[in-house]
Parts: C-alpha cells; sequence; structure tokens
C-alpha cells in the first residue's frame, strides 16, 4: 500500500440530493411491490413482503441515523430492492438499476481526499486521478483552501475540512514547491 507525504481531507458537500434519490427509488419500489400484490401476480406473496418489510426497515434505519447527524447509506435498502424488482415480471433493467445504484452510492458519498508524495498528486475520486508534479503550476494552502493550479490552465479549489496550523501549512507549502520545481528541473 503506498503512502503519501501529506493527505488533504477536503469539505464533503451536502448528500441531500443522493439521499433523496435513493429514498424515491426506495418509495417506486414500495409502491410498484404494493401494487402487484394487488393486482394477483404473486400467488404467494410472502417473499414480496418480506423483501419489502426489509428494505422499509432500512429506510426507517437510515431516517434515523441522519436525525443523530450520521451519514445514512441506502445502499443495503436498494440491494433487497433490486432483489424485489428482479422477481417482478419484466423488472431484470429496473434491477438491475438499483444494483448499480447500490452498488455506486458508497463511491459517491466518499469523502474527497488529496493526497501529496513525491511522485505526484492523487485525487480520491471514482476513478482516482493520477497528476504527476510535472503538470502541476503551483499547489499550496491558503485560508484553509487548497488550491491546484495545473499548467493547462484547470484549477481545483477546495475548502479543508479542519483548520490548518500555520506550521504545516508553510510545511506543505514549501514540499509542494520543491516537488514543482524538481519536476522543473528534471524535464530541462
Amino acid at each position: 500500500m503506498r503512502e503519501f507525504d501529506y493527505i488533504i481531507v477536503c469539505r464533503s458537500p451536502d448528500f441531500k440530493n443522493v439521499d433523496r434519490i435513493s429514498q424515491f427509488m426506495l418509495l417506486i419500489s414500495l409502491v410498484a411491490f404494493g401494487y402487484s400484490i394487488y393486482l394477483g401476480l404473486f400467488p404467494k406473496p410472502a417473499l414480496i413482503f418480506a423483501i419489502m418489510t426489509a428494505f422499509t426497515s432500512w429506510w426507517i434505519f437510515c431516517f434515523f441515523q441522519a436525525k443523530r447527524g450520521v451519514l445514512p447509506y441506502y445502499r443495503l435498502g436498494l440491494l433487497i430492492a433490486s432483489w424485489g424488482w428482479f422477481l417482478q415480471p419484466n423488472g431484470l433493467i429496473i434491477a438491475g438499476i438499483f444494483l448499480i445504484g447500490a452498488l455506486f452510492e458508497r463511491q459517491v458519498k466518499f469523502p474527497y481526499e488529496i493526497a501529496f508524495d513525491p511522485a505526484g498528486i492523487v485525487i480520491n475520486t471514482f476513478p482516482k486521478k493520477h497528476y504527476p508534479w510535472g503538470y502541476v503550476e503551483n499547489a499550496i494552502i491558503k485560508d484553509d483552501l487548497i488550491t491546484i493550479d495545473f499548467k493547462d490552465n484547470k484549477l481545483i479549489q477546495k475548502q479543508i475540512n479542519e483548520p490548518v496550523s500555520s506550521t504545516i501549512t508553510n510545511e506543505f507549502n514549501a514540499f509542494c514547491a520543491e516537488q514543482i520545481a524538481h519536476s522543473r528541473t528534471s524535464q530541462s
């Protein structure tokens, strides 16, 4: 496993829209499964009732997690609902959509981290992005903002999650300036 000299955790955005989409998907599943039971598509609907109870219970659990201030993850509820969609007539595509949603929710909510080492800068997104120091014009921390200016005029500027002391800020800025200067001399 690779070790980095500095890892900057940026302030996370609000994930309310992602949560709303997950909740909407669970609501649609609840209505659709209830309607399919009403139509009599399942002669013995015990399994569908169990699936509905399971993902509704997870939805309630996530609601209370959010009330406590903990980031809720709806992926288990989406996974259970995808199983229900798999059992529905002609529901295979929707089951696949729910399965993809369950797999990628965690990645979407992963904290935005920027790691620095002598090999370059790695941004922890999906997919991971790696930038060698040769592509970087400048990288500094100032006023609890991380700013990375690339040679192709791309700019990344993010607010840092926690305040950084002036000692660490100066040390980090010196590290970045040294790496950029080293990449310029090695390219010449």
